[in-house]
């Protein structure tokens, strides 16, 4: 039935979109099922499933597994983010058995869900959307966060399975300025993450962000603080007074008591006016700004776009600072990794530094999840932590640094590496990576994420590293290194700024630079070639205008006139013109004399008169044979007139064949008449 309502065939097979242990030893699937969702609950027992109950699955899972969808299970519950139909026309928040208002672009309007979360009293939705405030200018893509709370019960009435806590706020990353620059369109987030941030304690969630397909193509990496968002929830509501009105913030006078959008003890006992309020007024005025100011990377390129992120938080280095470092997934298999060098110094500026590019799939593969797993066991975990990238058909185990390099043999390349995983180990005189409780130690552990030089360490050899030229949004003027950078022969592969060390294992994916730059060419060069395609131009007009030019006059001299009756211009055996210069005050020279047989041939006009046929269609319309006097052409006596009754008024021009050659309707060409003169 799926493939006859002219689904792929692909699609119509069953995929697992849900997924939640809810238990010691049970777990709550839904999967697709063929565009008919559909969820279980299974026991599991030493290796053997048993299915212990069966429901439907619509408003949980959707029927597309194209589709984007998110869900989250907290305290018994699941809180999905998906569509309820076939056609994905009726987008829903749902938690059974409470729904978003169905068909109304105020709630949601053709969201696209990336991630949910749960935190504290509320339940957070990551998505885009077609912006309803933008609608009167156009057409545009607002990214968004959405919360419900969780004790939320329904109202009253008409109420009483719909939100009563419903809100959503615009998420802003964007390139400061007096006309800021967007990216609005959010891709993926990341976990809760806490950490300090320039002495000040935050909670921040990460997200990828690009712009519009037919837009400059771009990607960011932005962050938001949960404080941020819930300050943005308690601000103005937004509406539109009237239809072709602007969007304007709510007044406080017109915002009823209790305030909408709050958990309540009892969410069925609110009055009908705040219900009818967040009904129509679920959108808030201000957006939620960047904790940072700004993104803390960007990247325009048009050969890929940024899709799925995840941070391995707060990374200890000598010293006591914490970096979060960003591992970024790319549509054509890239890896990114990054850092923030001033976000333990401060929440309000930016310095992103690029540290390697890891070509984990194949270029027309995109990375669809991204994940940092950690061992337990050895110790806190950072020598066996792992970096799990996913593809549609492949999975990836990549590790979290590559420390380790025979071409990194001086204090200043190893901290110029701004990586907080690596440190120059004093004692055992080589760049390793920070392992154990040791690794925080100052004075064995030489390291500056922030600028790449140590006071401690000799200068030498380096390069600048410009971060700007692998997307970063400032250039980092860096020291590192030239001869540190492999070539693409190299076993390790190619990589920005650190080295594979060969003594590991070098199975895994290439490790690759960055775009290269396109060449640049100098003026000189440029002058010479416009110089040399001139004169190239100008040499291939001459030949083919001197070719054409031959063409043409051959054609020409094809083209002559009655070529079958020897046409011959008469010539002068004399010169008339000295004879008429002798004789001025005299008459005219006689026509001189030609030789004897001397023939001249030309051409000459005749009438070829013709019997009218009365069978004939022609012979009707033609009038009768005119008098000789009604002839056009007069001709003397016996120069090639042949008179009779079959003269008419169709004159035309005999061909030489004669009177035989002449065709039935009375139309010939020409005759050849030569006249001998004695």
């Amino acid at each position: 039935m799926c493939v006859v309502k002219g689904t792929p065939e692909e699609n119509c097979q069953n995929y697992i979109r849900i997924l939640v242990k809810t238990g010691p030893n049970n777990l709550f699937v839904c999967a697709t099922n063929a565009f008919k969702p559909m969820c279980r609950d299974y026991t599991v027992h030493a290796g053997n499933y048993t299915i212990v109950k069966e429901k439907g699955g619509q408003a949980r899972c959707p029927y597309d597994p194209q589709h984007n969808s998110t869900f989250v299970y907290v305290d018994g519950e699941l809180y999905t983010g998906t569509v309820a139909d076939f056609a994905g026309m009726d987008p829903i928040i749902y938690r059974e058995p409470l729904q978003t208002e169905q068909y109304d672009s105020m709630s949601l309007n053709a969201p696209n869900f990336v991630s949910s979360m749960s935190q504290g009293d509320f339940v957070y939705f990551f998505f885009r959307e077609t912006a309803v405030e933008y609608i009167n200018c156009g057409k545009a893509v607002y990214s968004r966060v959405a919360r419900v709370c969780k004790y939320d019960r329904g109202g009253p009435h008409r109420f009483r399975n719909r939100w009563t806590s419903f809100l959503k706020s615009r998420l802003n990353c964007s390139v400061t300025g007096d006309f800021p620059f967007y990216f609005n369109e959010i891709q993926s987030t990341t976990e809760l993450i806490s950490g300090q941030y320039g002495g000040t304690s935050a909670q921040l969630i990460y997200g990828t962000f690009t712009t519009p397909v037919n837009s400059i193509s771009g990607s960011a990496v932005c962050a938001f603080s949960l404080q941020d968002i819930a300050d943005t929830f308690a601000g103005n509501f937004k509406e539109q007074s009237a239809l072709n009105s602007n969007w304007l913030p709510v007044q406080d006078t017109k915002v009823p008591d209790p305030r909408p959008g709050q958990c309540t003890n009892d969410s069925r006992t609110l009055p009908d006016l705040t219900l009818n309020f967040i009904n129509t007024h679920s959108l808030m005025d201000e957006s939620v700004p960047s904790f940072f100011g700004q993104p803390i990377v960007i990247r325009t390129s048009f050969h890929y776009r940024f899709t799925q992120i995840a941070v391995d938080p707060q990374v200890k280095t000598p010293g006591g600072k914490t970096y979060d470092v960003l591992f970024i997934g790319t549509d054509n298999g890239k890896v990114i990794k990054a850092v923030n060098a001033e976000s333990a110094d401060s929440h309000q500026k930016v310095s992103p530094v690029v540290i390697e590019e890891i070509q984990a799939f194949p270029p027309t593969v995109p990375v669809r999840g991204i994940k940092v797993v950690r061992a337990s066991q050895a110790g806190d975990g950072l020598e066996d932590g792992r970096l799990v990238v996913i593809a549609d058909s492949q999975v990836q185990a990549l590790r979290l640094h590559r420390c380790y390099s025979d071409r990194i043999l001086s204090c200043s390349e190893c901290v110029a590496l701004q990586d907080p995983y690596c440190a120059w180990d004093k004692v055992e005189n080589k760049c390793r990576a920070l392992v154990g409780p040791a690794a925080t130690d100052a004075s064995r552990f030489l390291q500056s994420v922030a600028t790449g030089i140590h006071a401690s360490c000799p200068a030498s050899k380096s390069l600048n590293k410009d971060a700007g030229s692998v997307g970063a949004i400032s250039a980092n003027q860096n020291k590192f290194p030239q001869d540190s950078i492999p070539n693409k022969d190299s076993p390790g592969g190619e990589i920005i700024n650190i080295m594979q060390d060969e003594e590991q294992d070098n199975s895994g994916p290439e490790v690759s630079a960055a775009d290269t730059p396109p060449p640049q060419y100098s003026v000189e060069t440029l002058v010479m070639a416009v110089v040399a395609g001139a004169l190239a131009a100008l040499f291939v007009g001459f030949v083919a205008g001197y070719l054409c030019g031959r063409k043409c006059r051959k054609d020409e001299d094809d083209n002559l006139p009655y070529p079958d009756t020897e046409y011959e211009y008469f010539e002068q055996r004399q010169n008339v013109n000295s004879n008429v210069c002798l004789s001025t005050f005299s008459r005219l020279a006689p026509e001189p004399k030609l030789l004897p047989q001397e023939e001249v041939t030309y051409a000459e006009p005749v009438l070829v008169p013709q019997p009218p046929k009365l069978q004939s269609p022609k012979g009707t319309m033609r009038k009768p044979p005119p008098t000789p006097t009604e002839t056009l052409f007069q001709f003397p006596d016996g120069y090639g007139f042949r008179g009779g009754p079959r003269g008419d008024n169709f004159g035309t021009l005999r061909s030489h064949q004669g009177d035989a050659y002449r065709r039935n309707d009375g139309f010939a060409t020409t005759r050849s008449v030569k006249k001998v003169y004695l």
